[in-house]
C-alpha cells in the first residue's frame, strides 16, 4: 500500500480549508497560528478587505503566503497578483515565503509550480495563477498605477506587503478590478 494521494486528501478538504484558512495552516504545514495570525486567517473568508499592522517580526508575511494558498488551493481558476515596495522586498519577503511553506506541503508541491515571478496550477497554468508584480523605481504615477492592471476572473486577490510603502497610484486599479468580481460569501 502507497503513500495517500495528497490531492484525493485534499479534497474532502477543501470546502471546510476555504471558511477556516486557519484550519488548512495546521493540517496542511503542520504549523500552529499565534493569536494575532488566527485573527487574520478566521477573518480572510469574509472580509473583502484586510489588512494586517504590527511590528517588524511578528509573521505578517508568513500571513500572507498562507492566505495566498489558502486562495490559491481553494477557488477555481483564481488570480492573485503580489507586490510590495520594491522588487527586492517582494522577492526576498512574500515570494520566498511561498516558496517556503510550498515545501512543507506533498499537496502544494505535487499541484503547483513556483517560479521566481509566478506560481501555477500545474493543470490550468493559463489561468489559475499568482503573479509578482513590480515597478521601476522611476515610473511615473500612470506607470506604477498599471502594477496590478489586467486581472479578469471571479476570484481575484491583491497582496500588497508594506502597503503603507505603496504608490496611491496603484491602489485605485485594484479597487476597479474589484470592484467587477463577485462578492464572496
Amino acid at each position: 500500500m502507497g503513500a495517500p494521494d495528497p490531492l484525493n486528501l485534499a479534497m474532502s478538504n477543501i470546502k471546510r480549508w476555504r471558511l477556516s484558512p486557519a484550519s488548512m495552516v495546521r493540517e496542511l504545514f503542520g504549523a500552529t497560528p499565534d493569536a494575532k495570525q488566527e485573527e487574520a486567517l478566521e477573518h480572510f473568508p469574509t472580509a473583502a478587505r484586510l489588512a494586517l499592522k504590527s511590528a517588524k517580526g511578528a509573521g505578517k508575511s508568513t500571513v500572507l503566503a498562507w492566505l495566498a494558498w489558502n486562495f490559491l488551493l481553494t477557488r477555481p481558476h483564481p488570480k492573485i497578483a503580489a507586490t510590495s515596495i520594491s522588487a527586492e522586498n517582494l522577492s526576498d519577503g512574500l515570494w520566498s515565503e511561498m516558496a517556503k511553506w510550498q515545501t512543507k506541503s506533498e499537496l502544494l508541491k505535487a499541484t503547483f509550480t513556483w517560479t521566481k515571478t509566478r506560481i501555477f496550477a500545474n493543470d490550468h497554468p493559463e489561468t489559475w495563477w499568482m503573479s509578482a508584480r513590480t515597478w521601476s523605481k522611476s515610473a511615473d504615477a500612470n506607470t506604477q498605477g498599471q502594477t496590478l492592471a489586467g486581472l479578469h476572473a471571479d476570484y481575484i486577490l491583491f497582496l500588497i506587503d508594506e502597503s503603507g510603502g505603496i504608490p496611491e497610484s496603484i491602489m485605485p486599479t485594484a479597487e476597479a478590478a474589484l470592484s467587477g468580481a463577485p462578492k464572496e460569501a
